[in-house]
């Protein structure tokens, strides 16, 4: 890893690879000779691992980055590359300016020495001076704040102690790019909401953040763009939303067996709850569904079930992409069935904002309302959600899926954006202030305590 105070990049990845070789220990038989575990080889041999294979990306000065994956992706890895912790097999990677890392937890702290003692050696070692630790010390101790602590050795410390000391240190010795993996999840809910907000606070200071989070909704709140590794692979470089989805449905099962299970409970549902009802319609209208095909733009599952049409109708049942303010409307969810489908799948609809974090969703398993067994053929089926809309004025997404039960990674369609809703103004006394949802109590009450 090398360092460049002028480079417009402030991280750039070439070609990285990092493979790890592991030899194959030998055993010894009853008969009294050596034999290898593994049965295809008579004597020791090495064997390689590729856990990141020709990584190529850079990011630019003040940018936040995303870094998604399933375990054993090669997400930990990259960072410990990007950061110098690893070498690379193969490729280069260049850091512009003072890099600041919160990886495994505890790691460069000497568990012998206190927090404070921590702190001031961490600051030595970034070449900060004396003078300037010393002004510092002070502000990371209360951001920490895990009291009379900061002066007792690192050994005794809490897991939940120790993030807070790592982060308070690394966010506190002004970084140019700051790396993060997964530990702010150790921490309390309260913390992690402190750090969320200080991350915001430094990405607002043109501080380049580069980190690993499995909170989709984090990532899209803070990030403008995210990477997606598999296996080792940088599969995916874009807008944040979009590789998430990618992500989200990477995780999607299609497996016979997970099929399998969550039939069967699906089945104890519907034997507990009731079944959603059929209502025939002579003139049903059906949505074109070359505009819904048009309109996803990630899809996944097994295609018992599959999607056709999506459109929001207003009071009246004409379809709007826009309403004046919140109001009264309709999602009408379309289908086919494409193979037999035993009762008790569920539906869901999901909204988010215009960052792509959730906001609201529906789904039949809220309501312990489950579908109809269903045979395949040319019938549409409709999902109609009457709802009033909580929200301000802006722009949102609908997102749906099907699944053989609520719980199951296994699923029969899953689309990302499939329609768009603009709400155009907000209600008279919200004005321009206040956050996504508008709050409409049942009921409002001024009590006075009679003297």
């Amino acid at each position: 890893m090398s360092i460049n105070q002028d480079a417009t990049e402030a991280i750039s990845v070439k070609g990285v690879s990092k493979e790890y070789t592991f030899t194959h220990a030998r055993r010894w038989s009853p008969l009294g000779h050596w034999r290898s575990r593994n049965k295809s080889s008579q004597d020791s041999k090495s064997a390689g691992y590729l856990a990141l294979d020709d990584i190529n990306f850079s990011v630019g000065k003040g940018e936040t980055v995303g870094v998604l994956g399933k375990n054993g992706a090669g997400k930990s890895t990259l960072l410990q590359v990007i950061t110098g912790v690893l070498q690379p097999t193969k490729g280069s990677v260049n850091i512009a300016g003072r890099i600041g890392a919160l990886l495994e937890l505890g790691a460069g702290f000497n568990p012998e020495l206190t927090g404070r003692e921590n702190i001031e050696l961490a600051g030595a070692v970034l070449g900060l001076s004396s003078d300037e630790v010393r002004r510092k010390l002070d502000e990371i101790i209360e951001f920490a704040d895990i009291g009379e602590f900061i002066d007792h050795p690192v050994k005794t410390y809490s897991s939940g102690m120790m993030v807070r000391v790592a982060f308070s240190q690394q966010v506190h010795m002004d970084p140019d790019v700051l790396i993060i993996d997964e530990a702010l999840s150790v921490g309390d809910m309260f913390f992690q909401q402190k750090c969320l907000a200080k991350i915001k606070d430094i990405i607002g200071r043109g501080v380049t953040v580069f980190f690993v989070s499995h909170s989709l909704n984090a990532v899209k709140s803070l990030c403008r763009r995210a990477i997606l590794l598999e296996k080792g692979k940088l599969v995916a470089d874009g807008p944040s939303e979009e590789v998430c989805e990618q992500y989200q449905n990477s995780m999607s099962s299609t497996s016979p067996e997970d099929l399998a299970a969550a039939i069967a409970q699906s089945e104890m549902n519907r034997s507990e709850h009731g079944e959603l009802r059929l209502h025939f319609e002579e003139s049903f209208p059906v949505l074109p569904e070359d505009v819904f095909e048009s309109t996803v733009l990630n899809r996944s599952g097994g295609g018992e079930i599959r999607f056709t049409g999506f459109a929001v109708l207003d009071s009246s049942g004409n379809r709007v992409t826009s309403i004046e303010r919140a109001n009264n409307i309709k999602l009408r969810l379309q289908f086919k069935v494409n193979s037999e489908v035993p009762a008790g799948a569920t539906i869901g609809i999901l909204i988010r904002d215009m960052h792509g974090v959730d906001l609201l969703a529906y789904n039949t398993d809220f309501y312990e309302a489950y579908l109809p067994a269903m045979a395949a053929g040319d019938r549409v089926y409709s999902l109609d959600v009457s709802t009033s809309l909580p929200f301000a004025m802006g722009r949102y997404s609908f997102h749906c899926g099907a699944k053989p039960s609520a719980d199951s990674p296994y699923f029969y369609d899953r689309c990302f954006n499939i329609g768009v809703l603009d709400i155009e103004s907000n209600p008279l006394t919200w004005g321009m202030y206040g956050g996504r949802l508008v709050h409409t109590p049942n009921d409002l009450k001024l009590l006075v305590n009679a003297v």
